[in-house]
């Protein structure tokens, strides 16, 4: 008895091990606030650089798309430029100046991440062509960043992460309520031995796998 106790012991102590073990990550890419701000200032820049890339991309698909319908190479290189430049930069430049005022003031607050929108205004004043936007854009970002950073803080997800398949084009493949069930027709055009509720039959009829053995003896026969 004492050699099975110590070997559930063992076998429980393992369990544990494994369930506080780091799981393996399998992600092939940085996110910002995998460390803390103020840590790693140069992966933070490029994150938040790939996301302002990310907004310039779609924001010039839909310009050359939908709105300038430029033609030529050129051209279109030149629209996603007008893009991607300015909100790339912005990315970056919030990165450089939040992560600068932490290690310039000490202390990770709110006003860290209001300084670093601010920032942008000239940025957002480029990418308008307007000078007009230079403090309502600050002061945009400026907000912008103290919601963040509250809801950081707060442990509080502003945009919910979208599950790895998202189901949106072939969810319909799969919902019986818009289209009939296939299993309707196949009842009707297999052959009589393929039949799903084979339980319910079996339970209802106490000579159900006789009557089956049967027919089976009689596709034998007439195969032979």
């Amino acid at each position: 008895m004492g050699d099975k106790a110590k070997a559930k012991n063992k076998k429980k102590k393992k369990e544990e091990e494994e369930d506080e073990a780091p799981k393996c990550d399998t992600r092939n890419y940085s996110r910002y606030y995998d460390t803390p701000d103020g840590c790693n200032v140069d992966t933070k820049i490029m994150v938040a650089s790939r996301y302002g890339i990310v907004a310039g991309l779609v924001a010039g698909t839909y310009d050359v798309l939908m709105y300038s319908h430029v033609v030529g190479l050129s051209p279109i290189i030149m629209r996603y430029a007008r893009h991607v430049v300015p909100l790339g930069l912005m990315g970056a430049t919030f990165a450089v100046v939040a992560n600068g005022m932490l290690h310039a003031r000490y202390a990770d607050d709110k006003l860290n991440y209001f300084v670093g929108g601010a920032a942008c205004g000239p940025l957002v004043a480029l990418y308008l062509r307007s000078k007009h936007g230079l403090v309502p854009g600050a002061l945009a970002l400026g907000m912008a960043g103290v919601v963040k950073k509250e809801a950081v803080d707060r442990e509080f997800t502003l945009l919910p992460a979208l599950p790895n398949h998202m189901n949106l084009v072939n969810e319909w493949r799969h919902d019986w309520t818009i289209i009939p069930d296939p299993r309707d027709e196949m009842r009707h055009t297999c052959d009589d031995d393929f039949d799903l509720d084979d339980d319910d039959d079996e339970d209802e009829a106490p000579g159900g796998k006789k009557k089956k053995k049967k027919k089976k003896k009689k596709k034998k026969k007439k195969v032979c």
